[in-house]
């Protein structure tokens, strides 16, 4: 392993770390919990706590576990990053467009293969 591939590993293992930073920090303030009470619930040290929401800390999964637990999100949620949070978001809007769009035009294909069928009667009839 070169070189440039340690950096990339370092820096993504950093990323990771970031985001999970993030994610604490943002669901303990939606439980409307300090850093000492989700401490205290996830039966670790308040300054862990704040390694872990600096991002200075890397943390084990029994530990994420406890943390997530402790907030009370499942937690592949820790890892989710709010950017792709929006990407999702956004894709799924955009889904919904396209099935709004999808089903006006199945109803102005329904409506002309009516028409075509009922003119087509009519024609064969008068015949």
């Amino acid at each position: 392993m070169n070189q440039y591939h340690i950096i990339n590993m370092m820096e993504e293992k950093q990323r990771i770390r970031n985001v999970v930073a993030q994610n604490v920090r943002k669901y303990r303030k939606l439980e409307g919990l300090t850093q000492e009470q989700l401490a205290e619930a996830a039966d670790v040290s308040n300054t862990y706590i704040a390694n872990i929401e600096c991002g200075q800390t890397w943390v084990s999964d029994k530990t994420l576990e406890k943390v997530a637990a402790a907030l009370r999100v499942e937690i592949y949620l820790l890892f989710i990053s709010e950017k792709s949070e929006q990407n999702a978001k956004d894709t799924f809007v955009k889904s919904r467009e396209n099935i709004s769009y999808l089903k006006k035009r199945q109803n102005q294909l329904n409506n002309y293969v009516k028409a075509f069928f009922s003119e087509t009667f009519e024609h064969i009839v008068r015949n």
